[in-house]
């Protein structure tokens, strides 16, 4: 038995994604506007950034409304798919629904975040700045305000 355990340690340590996949996960709190702390099983705490996308600042307009519905979706159940880890240790990862739907794509879409053009690298973030533009056009959410001014942008000024 303790060989089964000791192979089951290296695993979750070589993939990550495979333990939170599996996992009750309780969205504790959100640190920034796109790090959030993960309760994973009840008892066990990790950083998880968004993969991608960046959220307004809580100061910022929209800032308290990505917030929400931010919380609104990882109200339900989730999983986390870890893309990588970041210099600090966090997971910097895909929220996906049950029904398979990536909730960082869904924000976006939706009019509460900015594709983050730095950091979106893999293939469907193509999509994912395919639908910013048309949230853009449709003035969905913060691009109802007449000049959205991007978070990395927004920090910079204050």
């Amino acid at each position: 038995m303790t060989y089964f355990f000791q192979w089951f340690f290296v695993l979750m340590a070589f993939f990550p994604s495979l333990a939170l996949a599996q996992s009750s996960l309780v969205v504790e709190k959100i640190d920034s506007q796109h790090t959030l702390t993960v309760l994973i099983d009840g008892f066990h705490r990790q950083q998880v950034r968004l993969y991608g996308i960046d959220l307004p600042d809580e100061g910022q307009p929209f800032g308290v409304a990505a917030t929400r519905r931010l919380k609104r979706l990882t109200a339900q159940p989730f999983q986390i798919e870890t893309v990588r880890q970041d210099e600090q240790g966090r997971s910097v990862a895909l929220l996906v629904s049950t029904k398979g739907q990536i909730l960082n794509a869904q924000l976006v879409a939706e009019g509460y975040a900015w594709v983050d053009g730095k950091q979106c690298r893999h293939g469907y973030c193509s999509e994912w700045m395919t639908a910013q533009s048309t949230a853009k056009e449709q003035r969905i959410g913060l691009w109802s305000q007449p000049s959205p001014q991007p978070p990395w942008q927004w920090r910079k000024n204050h």
